[in-house]
């Protein structure tokens, strides 16, 4: 047979709060190894790609990575392609 809950006289568990002091994104793990690629890629001159090291992606598969970029760009309106080979990863403003 279920157990019914026992009554807390309208108590909530957790606190409330208003909903505009939220931020509405959130910053996820590779927050800071994507504003430094998104600042590379903006600043970078048309028929050139900005090379990322695979080393220094802090472990992140090339497809993630691929993803989050990807992701970013759109977020700020910036089309994007992306390469890579064992050692690099390559995106570029096409």
């Amino acid at each position: 047979m279920k157990k019914k809950s026992p009554e807390r006289n309208g108590h909530l568990n957790y606190e409330t709060v208003p909903t505009a002091r939220l931020r509405r994104s959130r910053k996820g793990k590779h927050h800071d190894l994507m504003l430094t690629i998104m600042e590379d890629l903006r600043q970078s001159r048309p028929g050139f790609a900005v090379k990322i090291p695979l080393s220094s992606t802090e472990g992140v598969p090339v497809v993630n990575l691929r993803s989050v970029i990807v992701r970013t760009a759109a977020k700020e309106n910036i089309r994007v392609a992306t390469s890579s080979d064992d050692e690099y990863f390559y995106v570029w403003r096409p």
